[in-house]
């Protein structure tokens, strides 16, 4: 056991700190209350069923499974993809798009944040790629692919919770090779602007780096909807060079199983993208395809799925503070401990709550997940009233 162990790759150990086992083994030795259903708040894992649609889709196309799927999908898909872009994101987006040569299908949005990072392998000498903090797992996994440094960039309150651009030398930005953004932002759910976008988008061509955009939340807002990145480049005018945007149905349409979604963005990026998952990663079966694409031609069941969540919040924000959340469905509600509040929150109220540092790591200027913890409001709004109602009382202490 011990000399295969030594042929395993020691970068992976990275992924010992994955927050979920962090949680578990906080709370090992930590009992719920008894008398109450444990009601799981760490995970964005939409609890509401999918629309009829999406079963509906793939019974009428279930003659297709016998069919190799295609790495670029077929022209139905991705001018499927094309539609939604338009009425989501305007005519003049939708104008810059081909869809053959900027539209890509993905297995969700996890597995290509984290193959894209393989694909800038080599491009600079000591390269680094920079995320936000804290960060969702596949960016750091496509960091680690990316080869070099990977450069945690803290996202705090006093710049709305996006990294601080400002605070990047020009020695930093010249070996950059990949820069991860998310707007809505997880787990703070804040929008980064027009502005911000734009000058994110120029610093990767002025020195030459991919930018990510995850927009996976881009369909679940409070009152405006974020801007995508792929709207701040139709207003730069200068196409999709150095820009990959990212998209999926799993919160837009309750269809996390599913692993329907997109690339949309430069076209050389997107054209070895094609050739990397034709040689070894998951495509999209064809009545999957159809059903993702059914999905994002239909506005109507995540204009339902938006009223939904807006009404969650509503109830927690009889129970809570507001912590200032636009978009997305979690709250990051500051505590003065939060790992003792979420044992407390477990042995008090059985509710399982997300520890802010495990979503974080700590940097020079310390762990900006400390003092929060993260909350999801993904289950239907009588388990939501009841699990706030829980953790009113918990929370009394911490004002």
């Amino acid at each position: 056991m011990g000399a295969f162990m030594s042929l395993l790759n020691p970068d992976f150990a990275i992924f010992d700190d994955n927050m979920f086992l962090q949680l578990r083994a906080t709370l090992k030795d930590v009992s719920p209350a008894s008398g109450m259903d444990v009601i799981n708040l760490t995970i964005g894992e939409p609890q509401m069923p999918a629309p009829p649609l999406l079963r509906d889709t793939i019974a009428a196309h279930s003659d297709h499974w016998h069919s190799y799927p295609k790495a670029d999908g077929d022209a139905a898909y991705r001018g499927d993809v094309h539609h939604y872009i338009g009425y989501r994101y305007g005519d003049k987006t939708q104008q810059m798009i081909d869809p053959d040569r900027n539209i890509v299908p993905v297995v969700g949005t996890r597995e290509p944040l984290h193959l894209l990072g393989h694909m800038v392998k080599g491009a600079k000498p000591n390269a680094a790629a920079l995320l936000p903090n804290p960060f969702y797992h596949a960016w750091r996994a496509g960091a680690l692919g990316a080869g070099g440094d990977i450069i945690m960039l803290n996202a705090t309150s006093q710049t709305d919770y996006l990294p601080d651009l400002d605070k990047i030398d020009e020695a930093t930005w010249a070996r950059t090779s990949l820069f991860y953004i998310c707007s809505p932002t997880n787990p703070h759910g804040r929008f980064a602007p027009s502005a911000y976008l734009k000058r994110l988008l120029q610093l990767a061509r002025d020195h030459n780096f991919l930018l990510l955009s995850d927009e996976c939340y881009a369909d679940i807002w409070r009152g405006e909807p974020p801007v995508s990145a792929l709207e701040v480049a139709a207003e730069l005018g200068q196409g999709l060079d150095n820009l990959i945007v990212l998209n999926s149905l799993s919160k837009r349409s309750n269809a996390a199983g599913l692993r329907g979604g997109f690339l949309a963005g430069d076209e050389t990026v997107i054209s070895l993208y094609k050739k990397l998952v034709s040689n070894g990663a998951a495509l999209l079966p064809t009545p999957l395809l159809r059903a993702s694409g059914a999905l994002y031609r239909d506005a109507s069941h995540a204009e339902a799925i938006r009223r939904h969540y807006e009404t969650s919040f509503k109830i927690a924000e009889r129970y809570l503070p507001q912590t200032g959340a636009r978009g997305g469905f979690f709250l990051w509600l500051p505590v003065r401990d939060d790992i003792a509040f979420a044992k407390r929150a477990f042995e008090t109220q059985a509710l399982r709550l997300m520890p802010g540092r495990f979503m974080a790591v700590e940097t020079a200027e310390g762990n900006p997940g400390k003092g929060f913890v993260r909350v999801a409001l993904v289950h239907d709004h009588d388990i939501i009233e009841q699990a706030m109602i829980r953790l009113a009382k918990l929370y009394e202490d911490e004002r």
